[in-house]
């Protein structure tokens, strides 16, 4: 039982870890405006991720940069069978290494036999200059 009180605890901590960051993020997208009067903005789309491996991005509207990204795992939770994100990472959907970064960049594991939902999201501030 001793477990399974760490567990709750565990849970509750990250539910409010969890929302203060979704707080703080919409704060951030509502701030004040920057260069050119264009704000710092998000996209959060909808991925499902099969059993076996998803790579998936989320791109930036045209004239912005990846300043930050995330996921929200919607399925079911079970310590036996993960999802697990091996990757969260700014990246460039040009290709070329020195581009700026305008995608979130994921790459899922999903132990699960059935497929599992996951929002992917990126936010995104005005490329200076």
């Amino acid at each position: 039982m001793r477990g399974f009180g760490r567990a709750i605890w565990l849970v509750a901590a990250g539910a409010l870890a969890g929302a203060a960051l979704v707080a703080g993020g919409v704060a951030l997208a509502d701030g004040p405006p920057w260069s050119g009067g264009e704000q710092v903005s998000y996209v959060k789309e909808r991925r499902s991720i099969p059993a076996g491996y998803l790579s998936t991005n989320v791109v930036c509207p045209k004239g912005q940069q990846a300043v930050g990204g995330g996921y929200a795992h919607l399925g079911e939770h079970d310590r036996e069978s993960l999802v697990i994100a091996e990757v969260s990472a700014p990246s460039n959907t040009s290709g070329k290494p020195d581009e700026v970064n305008n995608a979130w960049s994921f790459f899922f594991m999903n132990e699960k036999e059935k497929t599992t939902p996951i929002d992917v999201y990126v936010i995104c501030a005005p490329i200076d200059g």
